[in-house]
């Protein structure tokens, strides 16, 4: 009999053993990056769940549109968005974490359909007799406005692919890993059809965390993330996983 009221009163003087504290981070289905679909929700956010776990806290996922997770940190109600990369823009509304990851993007196109495909070049002028396919709100929309390229806005990645196949298009600009990944997967068996032109479209650039200036603690938060992220990288971390996730490529650190 007084084993089990010893047994609550034990339980009622243990204090409560205090939960993990939650981190809100928006983000959006980009394959091989992020998506509900992989094994840890992909590479970049394996790297973010990581580096939460390493500084004391749980990362909490919430998928949503491109345009709804920048509105969603502008308003303070996550901490941070990913995968972003920092543009002069951006930077005037938010700040960045370190490089989780750096990448390229290349112009792919579909061997078949376009006869004479470009070289090396030095500028994008060179390209302005092709027709290159765009998603809004991508970074290098401003850049090809500059040099008046011809531009066809496309619904999404996937669906340039398959444009370059239909022949609608004939270049698509997509970083290395999500080029690749979208070749294996839309057009599998064909993957040998697909080439992309040697000249990147931009110098290896940083994939980040791009943090809410309004969510609460921020700074804080910001700071051992941040710690966290640039110890991983010391350690091996983040090559590690990288190199799990992509074992044919070498990770750009």
């Amino acid at each position: 009999m007084w084993r089990p009221l010893l047994l609550v009163l034990y339980c009622l003087a243990a204090p409560a053993r205090a939960e993990t504290p939650a981190i809100d981070f928006a983000t959006g289905e980009w394959p091989p990056y992020v998506s509900r679909s992989f094994t840890a929700d992909g590479v970049f956010a394996d790297m973010v769940r990581q580096a939460c776990r390493r500084a004391g806290y749980t990362a909490r996922f919430h998928y949503m549109s491109w345009p709804r997770a920048e509105a969603a940190i502008k308003a303070g109600r996550a901490a941070a968005a990913f995968p972003y990369r920092p543009t002069p823009e951006r930077l005037r509304d938010f700040d960045f974490s370190p490089p989780l990851i750096r990448s390229s993007s290349y112009f792919f196109y579909y061997k078949p359909r376009l006869a004479h495909p470009p070289g090396a070049f030095r500028s994008l002028a060179d390209l302005r007799a092709y027709r290159i396919g765009v998603q809004l709100g991508y970074w290098y929309q401003p850049l090809f406005q500059q040099y008046h390229l011809n531009t066809l806005n496309t619904n999404d990645e996937e669906s340039a692919i398959k444009l370059l196949r239909a022949g609608h298009l004939d270049l698509a600009p997509l970083t290395l890993e999500r080029g690749l990944f979208l070749i294996r997967t839309q057009a599998a068996g064909q993957e040998r059809d697909f080439a992309y032109i040697p000249t990147p479209l931009d110098k290896a650039t940083s994939l980040s965390l791009m943090y809410s200036r309004s969510y609460p603690n921020i700074a804080k938060l910001r700071l051992t993330i941040d710690q966290a992220l640039l110890a991983m990288q010391a350690d091996g971390s983040l090559q590690a996983i990288y190199q799990r996730n992509f074992p044919e490529l070498k990770p750009r650190r």
